[in-house]
């Protein structure tokens, strides 16, 4: 559940902060248009949709007077007295309609004439009588003319009878009387738009403006917060996003840049239109700027995280690397030929291009004197140059082949066979090269001869040293253990006696570790390769080794397989490959640590792996398995540094493979053996 959270965070903090810029962004253009907009209307309509009584708003006076004049013109008309204009079952709105004093239409038996006969629940009373229009809400009559400007419903009533800007027949409604009264709280009588079709836009509105204008701003902000806090992972988010473009090619991402340049253009001319010039066919293209925002932030990822790689995530150097890994399969020769004629190739279209233009030169100059004389100069200075690339061609064909003979004599001396002097002719550009290299392979043939011989008498005087020292120094040994056997030595003498017993046995194995790495130098150590069991050689080395184990600062943890592990190795060897490795481990592993010496197959092979961390720090790009090399130089423990080099000798020796690595302070040897399928005679079953 832990891993899962910390795989999610990323996920969520990148979403947070994406959001939380978009709504943020969005809120700011959203307000910033309401208040740079110059249309009074929009502004009006918005404070309407917060008005807690809807008859002061603009819609209701704009439908007051939609209804007005309906009933007027049905007045007016003699043919549409057939037709009532407004619904007779919504009594949120009570009208009558007289002419000349005679009813033509009504929905209620009420006197409309005066705000006093109002039925139970109406507050609003519009009256037209005599060419005026007279209001009262409330009880109250409102002015309805003020100074005799009509200015719209935003600001005030549309109805007959204005001075100036709303000029209406007036001998068209001569005679007519019309009443309409409102409610104050309107119901759903479901039948067209009336009072409560009023009060439905406003909460359309209002819900309409709070999730498009309040909601953004806060839900960004809290996201913003919330990124804030879980800021540190949104660059693990980054990373994944820029591993994910990084696999995109060059190529791509440069096609996508048009559309992205384009997209940039249309939101910001978009935006400055709709700001502008309140241009409402914008909007679409001002909600696309967001797009072209984080479109623009993935590129920019991209280019923090895999600007050095831009080059190599593309499909024509993808090309050019697998063109480059065919031509290397290619013999130099056959490379150096093929990029001749490819120059040749690509120079050819130049040529044909003013080969084709000579006819027209020739047609419309044919009348010139001198322009016949130019074209043949134009002519033969082609084929000069034509005639000397297919030369130069041709030279460099030949020093192709004398390049591939000398690459091919440098890789066969490299290898390590015999080669002859390299002949080549005396005109070839790279005679002075082969002549420099064969002087070079005599000086290499005669410091390698020098070499070997003073290798082969090192070794040779290593080895006769060890074999001489050997008997003296057993016959030292044997005093030594005759005197500590003698009876009644005063405790000093003792003290002495003890000493030079354990500096003569640690004399005699480093006799013989010399002796035997030695010999192994020399190809002269005897190998008994026989079937045996890998888990039961470390046990029995670590049982032998079991009173060193116990003493030791650290701890061994072995984790073998209980089944047999078979492979071939000379079983002496290899115990004595890991006495040394165990020991050495346990000699000088951190206090306190653990040494795990694990077994393991894989694909055939038995690998024994033995891990400690190191007391003292490693030395880096040191080879520690070389001949007296010593993982510390001021250690004074007495060690001969031929321990690892024993044990990489004896293990290839076996047939094995000796691997050691060094990381930090983390000291790790394999030694590894392919499996058999051979078995021990004393492991066969009886028939």
């Amino acid at each position: 559940m832990d891993t899962k959270s910390r795989s999610i965070k990323p996920v969520l903090t990148f979403l947070a902060f994406v959001l939380s810029i978009s709504l943020l962004l969005y809120s700011a253009a959203a307000w910033l248009f309401l208040a740079t907009n110059t249309s009074s209307s929009v502004r009006v309509n918005l404070v309407d949709a917060f008005r807690t009584d809807y008859q002061e708003t603009a819609t209701f006076r704009s439908m007051i007077s939609g209804d007005l004049y309906s009933l007027l013109s049905y007045a007016a008309d003699e043919q549409a007295f057939y037709s009532v204009p407004m619904a007779e079952s919504d009594l949120n709105l009570l009208y009558r309609v007289e002419k000349n004093g005679v009813l033509l239409a009504s929905n209620s038996n009420a006197d409309l004439s005066s705000p006093d006969g109002l039925p139970e629940g109406y507050n609003f009373l519009l009256t037209f009588n005599r060419g005026t229009a007279s209001i009262w809400k409330d009880g109250e009559e409102l002015d309805v003319y003020g100074d005799g400007v009509y200015r719209g419903t935003e600001w005030g009533w549309d109805v007959p009878g204005y001075e100036v800007g709303r000029t209406s027949a007036k001998s068209l409604y001569t005679g007519i009387a019309v009443y309409l009264a409102a409610v104050e709280h309107p119901v759903d009588y479901s039948v067209g738009y009336g009072p409560y079709g009023v009060v439905r836009d406003m909460a359309t509105v209002r819900t309409f403006l709070i999730w498009l204008l309040l909601v953004p701003p806060v839900a960004g902000a809290a996201l913003l917060i919330w990124y804030i806090l879980w800021r540190r992972y949104k660059r693990r988010a980054d990373q994944a996003i820029a591993w994910f473009t990084g696999h995109i090619w060059l190529e791509i991402k440069l096609v996508l840049l048009l559309p992205l340049a384009w997209l940039w253009i249309c939101s910001v001319v978009a935006c400055l239109n709709l700001f502008i010039q309140s241009n409402y066919n914008g909007l679409f293209w001002c909600l696309a700027l967001l797009p072209a925002l984080w479109w623009t932030y993935f590129y920019l990822n991209d280019l923090r995280y895999n600007f050095g790689q831009l080059r190599t995530h593309s499909f024509c150097a993808a090309c050019m690397r697998l063109f480059r890994r065919k031509e290397l399969s290619w013999p130099v020769q056959q490379r150096m030929d093929r990029r001749t004629v490819l120059q040749f190739a690509l120079s050819l279209p130049f040529v044909l291009i003013v080969a084709l233009r000579i006819p027209y030169l020739y047609d419309r100059y044919f009348f010139y004197s001198i322009w016949p004389l130019v074209l043949a100069l134009l002519c033969l200075i082609g084929i000069a140059l034509v005639a000397g690339q297919i030369r130069l061609m041709g030279r460099n064909r030949r020093t192709t082949a004398d390049m591939d003979k000398l690459l091919t004599h440098i890789q066969t001396a490299g290898a390590g066979q015999p080669t002859g002097a390299l002949a080549l002719p005396v005109d070839s550009d790279l005679r002075e090269a082969a002549i420099s290299l064969a002087h070079m392979e005599d000086g290499l043939r005669t410091a390698l001869s020098e070499q070997m011989k003073s290798e082969r008498t090192k070794i040779e005087l290593i080895a006769n040293v060890s074999h001489d020292l050997k008997t003296p120094l057993t016959s030292i040994v044997s005093y030594v253990e005759l005197l500590q056997q003698e009876e009644g030595l005063p405790e000093h003498v003792q003290d002495y006696i003890r000493i030079l017993a354990e500096k003569s046995q640690r004399l005699q194995t480093m006799v013989r570790d010399v002796f035997e790495v030695s010999k192994a130098a020399a190809g002269n150590l005897s190998v008994a390769v026989e079937p045996l069991d890998y888990a039961k050689l470390l046990r029995q080395t670590m049982a032998d080794m079991n009173e060193e184990i116990e003493a030791a600062s650290a701890s061994l943890r072995s984790r073998l397989p209980e089944e047999p592990v078979w492979i071939e190795a000379d079983g002496d060897r290899l115990y004595r490959v890991f006495q040394n490795l165990i020991g050495n481990a346990l000699k000088y592993a951190l206090d306190g640590s653990r040494i795990y010496l694990d077994l393991t197959v894989e694909d055939g092979r038995a690998i024994a792996a033995l891990r400690n961390i190191s007391r003292d720090e490693l030395p880096q790009d040191v080879d520690l398995t070389e001949r007296f090399v010593r993982g510390d130089a001021s250690r004074t423990d007495g060690g001969s540094g031929l321990g690892l080099s024993i044990a990489r000798t004896f293990t290839e020796a076996c047939g094995g493979s000796f691997l050691l690595r060094t990381e930090a302070d983390l000291f790790t040897v394999q030694v590894s053996f392919p499996l058999t399928d051979k078995r021990r005679q004393a492991e066969l079953p009886a028939e």
